[in-house]
C-alpha cells in the first residue's frame, strides 16, 4: 500500500513537470523573465568552470589568472560574459527557427511557442553546464565537460575532440525536448520540428567548432 502511494505520488510531481513545461505561456514578460534568468545561472556558471580551469593550470584566461585580474573583476566579467552569451544563443536561435517556418511553409509563426521550446531546452543545457561545473569544482582533471564523449579522445585539441563534445548528455536530452516543444507548443508537423531541431543542431556544431578553433569557447 505504502509502495502504491509512493508510486502515485512520483506520478502526480512527473505530470507536475510536464503540464508545466508544456503549458502554453501567453504572457511576452515571463518568457523574457525566464530567458533572463537563464542566462544570468549560464553566466554564474561560466565564472565557477573558468575559477575551476584557471586553478587547475588550464590557460582560460588569455595567460592571466584570478589574482592579476582581481576576484571581483573576474567574477563581474565572466558572469556578463556567459549571461551575454548564453542571451545571444537564444535570441539568434529564436530567429533561426522563425525562419526555418517560413521556410518550411508553417503558418501561424508561432513565436511564443518557439521561445518556450528555447526555454524548455535551455533549461536542460543550463542543468547540464550546473552539473559540470561542480563536477569541475571536485575532481582535478583538466576537463571542463564530464558528461560528453569528448572525454574518450585524449587529444584536447584535435577536431575530434571538439566534434565529440557535441555527443553531451544533458545536449541531446535538450534537443528532443526541443523539438517535442515545437510540436506541442509551436504547434508544426513532427517531421518539421525535427528538420529544424537538426539544423540548429548543425549550425550548433559548426558554431562551436569554429570558437574552439579560434580560442574563445572552453573545450
Amino acid at each position: 500500500m505504502e509502495l502504491k502511494m509512493d508510486a502515485n505520488a512520483e506520478l502526480k510531481s512527473n505530470n507536475r513537470l510536464v503540464q508545466y513545461l508544456f503549458k502554453k505561456e501567453e504572457r511576452v514578460h515571463k518568457l523574457i523573465i525566464s530567458l533572463l534568468i537563464l542566462s544570468l545561472i549560464a553566466g554564474i556558471e561560466t565564472t565557477l568552470l573558468l575559477y575551476s580551469a584557471d586553478q587547475k593550470g588550464m590557460n582560460v584566461l588569455n595567460g592571466m589568472s584570478i589574482s592579476e585580474i582581481g576576484a571581483v573583476s573576474f567574477a563581474i566579467n565572466t558572469i556578463v560574459m556567459g549571461a551575454l552569451g548564453l542571451l545571444v544563443t537564444f535570441i539568434i536561435q529564436i530567429l533561426i527557427v522563425c525562419l526555418l517556418f517560413l521556410v518550411l511553409k508553417e503558418r501561424p509563426v508561432n513565436i511564443k511557442g518557439i521561445c518556450q521550446a528555447v526555454i524548455n531546452a535551455g533549461v536542460c543545457i543550463v542543468i547540464g553546464s550546473g552539473v559540470n561545473a561542480i563536477i569541475a569544482l571536485l575532481v582535478k582533471s583538466k576537463e571542463t565537460t564530464f558528461t560528453s564523449l569528448s572525454l574518450l579522445v585524449h587529444d584536447k585539441n584535435s577536431i575530434l575532440h571538439t566534434f565529440m563534445a557535441e555527443f553531451e548528455l544533458f545536449y541531446i536530452v535538450s534537443l528532443i525536448l526541443f523539438s517535442y516543444s515545437l510540436e506541442k507548443l509551436a504547434l508544426i508537423k513532427r517531421r518539421n520540428a525535427w528538420i529544424i531541431t537538426i539544423v540548429i543542431a548543425l549550425v550548433s556544431l559548426v558554431f562551436h567548432m569554429l570558437t574552439v578553433a579560434s580560442g574563445t569557447y572552453l573545450k
